[in-house]
């Protein structure tokens, strides 16, 4: 559901939002979902790619640590410089990087996020839950 606002000073900002079922096909559907807005808003294919990756992380950790009674929000929002990726989840425990043994097979996925992302944090959401997010440049740094 693309949404396009125009501030006052002259600069579009898209967004888009979606809420996806918690279980482990959701990871599959947000990232095709993820990828073809981003694309179809002419993002760099290296920003895409790096978003598709993040929102696959983020919406992940979001199913893993939720109930399976309540849904999942994904949002993204576009300034023309930089994509802010967000996914909410109704948990309040705040999302906590891990240092995993070599031969793990998860867990390291937020450690993957602050490695690719611009910043990356999480903050409350009312009435309940949690909003993890992500931002990535629109353009490679110089």
């Amino acid at each position: 559901m693309p949404v396009t606002n125009t501030p006052d000073e002259g600069t579009t900002v898209q967004t888009w939002e979606m809420w996806f079922t918690p279980f482990p096909k959701t990871v599959y559907i947000a990232r095709r979902q993820v990828g073809r807005t981003l694309t179809g808003w002419g993002v760099p294919d290296d920003a895409v790619d790096t978003a598709v990756l993040i929102t696959s992380e983020l919406v992940t950790n979001a199913i893993r640590h939720c109930d399976t009674q309540h849904l999942v929000h994904v949002h993204i929002t576009d300034d023309g410089d930089e994509l802010l990726l967000e996914v909410s989840d109704p948990s309040r425990q705040s999302p906590q990087p891990m240092i995993v043994p070599s031969d793990a097979e998860s867990g390291r996925g937020l450690m993957l996020v602050r490695l690719v992302a611009a910043d990356f944090g999480s903050r409350d959401r009312d009435p309940v839950g949690k909003t993890v997010w992500a931002t990535v440049p629109r353009l490679p740094a110089p």
